[in-house]
């Protein structure tokens, strides 16, 4: 399976910096550049540059990239690309019991930085009404497990 290489960030002023800085990185970019804002997303797949004005998640094994759908969190759904930037799959708030209301829930984007219930790539959320941390498979939307935090994010 062809891996996505090179994923880096796409700044106002077309500058690019990898997609990994963090904190004073960032800040020492900005001050060297005068770039002020991320506006894309762009990696390299199979030789080939591709792009994305949404902010992207690599996934773990490198074969796609996971966003908020339209980048907006206020959709409720995640959708997953694959490494040439069509569309995989697309995700919805899960309904895990009869208490679900999905249309209140919603999901944010993985990895979450929570550790639970043996997810260690999970996507924090809730299912409209309680918390989750959700596994899903990211090659197929399903939900493979949940596990309820033990105190509230």
């Amino acid at each position: 399976m062809e891996k996505i290489e090179d994923l880096q960030d796409v700044w106002d002023n077309g500058a690019t910096a990898p997609a990994t800085l963090t904190g004073n990185d960032i800040d020492q970019f900005k001050q060297n550049t005068n770039a002020v804002r991320v506006v894309a997303r762009r990696w390299l797949y199979q030789g080939k540059l591709h792009q994305t004005p949404y902010h992207v998640r690599l996934l773990p094994d490198q074969s796609g990239l996971v966003h908020y759908e339209n980048g907006d969190p206020r959709t409720r759904r995640l959708v997953v690309m694959n490494g040439d930037g069509t569309t995989r799959l697309t995700i919805g708030v899960p309904r895990v019991d009869a208490n679900s209301r999905p249309e209140e829930g919603y999901l944010a984007l993985p990895p979450s930085s929570a550790r639970f219930g043996g997810i260690e790539w999970g996507c924090e959320g809730n299912d409209g009404y309680t918390d989750y941390l959700f596994d899903f498979d990211w090659n197929t939307g399903t939900l493979l497990r949940y596990a309820q935090p033990t105190r509230p994010w």
